[in-house]
């Protein structure tokens, strides 16, 4: 195994906010700071739109926050991923601020409500987090994570962790940014982070396939993949997406004609188990539609839109363009 990187840093408590100092104690009175938002659980009885909704009760709880000289935002505890994306895009539409993003992972590698940690990778770096932070209970779940992480994530990558896990030697690909569980001494953890030794250099890969999450599971996608025929967002998409299980098209192209589409669409996310291709007729529904979507959509150019509009989807809702 490789000694931790020289440019690893350690997030620290500094009067009230977080700190990224460098692990090897070097000067660092400029050292970024940022602050932490806790992301709103989420009510039992929201009403529809159930995502616009919940990122204005995000909206709410950050704005407080978000207008100091803060350098970052560190979004945490969020109730799912599906939340967690929510409070990305209500920060993005607060402010312009470097994000970083927790995520919190069991067994094979996904999150607690069975997300993959590679498909939440994969659609927070596109949406304008800068570094994600995985943290586990048991030490060889974040391995396991980072394992996984290493060949497709395309942004920092940093863990939370007791510095005990340091000490035993804990192997974590591509880690760069050390962030202590509660409770641990500042000292003890930056030395066992300098003096840790389970380093291991991410292999990047798959740079010739595009990662196409449904929200829930990774999907890698060529650009000439297979597309369905198209699917109404109507009342009776629920059934259309059990008729087209049987269909070999590696990726579902789903309709929106207008705004009840949308609200079926997210009453229905849960059915989708294959790369997206969203389609509107207009930018504004399309833009709706990519709110309550919370994977990553592909545009193939069924209704032309003008590039500077394209260029907003790709940043602010990650839309790949075909």
């Amino acid at each position: 195994m490789d000694s931790i990187p020289r440019r690893s840093l350690v997030l620290i408590q500094r009067g009230g906010r977080l700190a990224a100092v460098p692990a090897d104690n070097i000067p660092d009175a400029h050292a970024p700071t940022g602050t932490e938002l806790c992301c709103p659980p989420v009510p039992e009885e929201l009403e529809p739109p159930k995502t616009e909704r919940y990122i204005a009760l995000c909206k709410a709880a950050f704005r407080p926050f978000t207008g100091g000289g803060e350098d970052f935002l560190l979004l945490h505890s969020a109730t799912d991923f599906r939340a967690l994306r929510a409070a990305v895009l209500a920060a993005t539409d607060l402010c312009g601020k470097t994000l970083i993003a927790e995520l919190v992972v069991c067994e094979d590698a996904r999150m607690e409500d069975g997300t993959d940690v590679t498909a939440a990778a994969g659609v927070l770096q596109r949406i304008g987090v800068s570094t994600v932070i995985v943290t586990a209970e048991e030490p060889e779940h974040l391995t396991d994570a980072l394992e996984r992480l290493a060949p497709y994530v395309r942004i920092s990558v940093g863990v939370r962790l007791p510095a005990r896990w340091l000490l035993e030697g804990i192997t974590l690909a591509g880690a760069e940014l050390f962030r202590p569980v509660p409770g641990e001494d500042e000292a003890a953890f930056r030395a066992a982070v300098l003096n840790w030794k389970g380093y291991r250099a991410a292999d990047r890969d798959h740079d010739d396939v595009i990662l196409a999450p449904d929200g829930r599971d990774a999907h890698f996608i060529a650009p000439t993949v297979d597309i369905s025929d198209e699917i109404v967002c109507d009342h009776r998409l629920y059934e259309n997406l059990l008729e087209a299980e049987d269909e070999e098209a590696a990726m579902l192209k789903l309709v929106l004609e207008d705004e009840e589409g949308v609200q079926d669409l997210e009453d229905d996310l849960y059915m989708l188990s294959r790369p997206v291709c969203l389609c509107a007729e207009t930018p504004e529904l399309l833009e709706k539609a990519l709110r309550a979507f919370y994977g990553l959509a592909v545009y193939d150019g069924t209704w032309e839109m003008e590039p500077e509009i394209l260029k907003y989807f790709e940043r602010k809702y990650g839309l790949i363009c075909l």
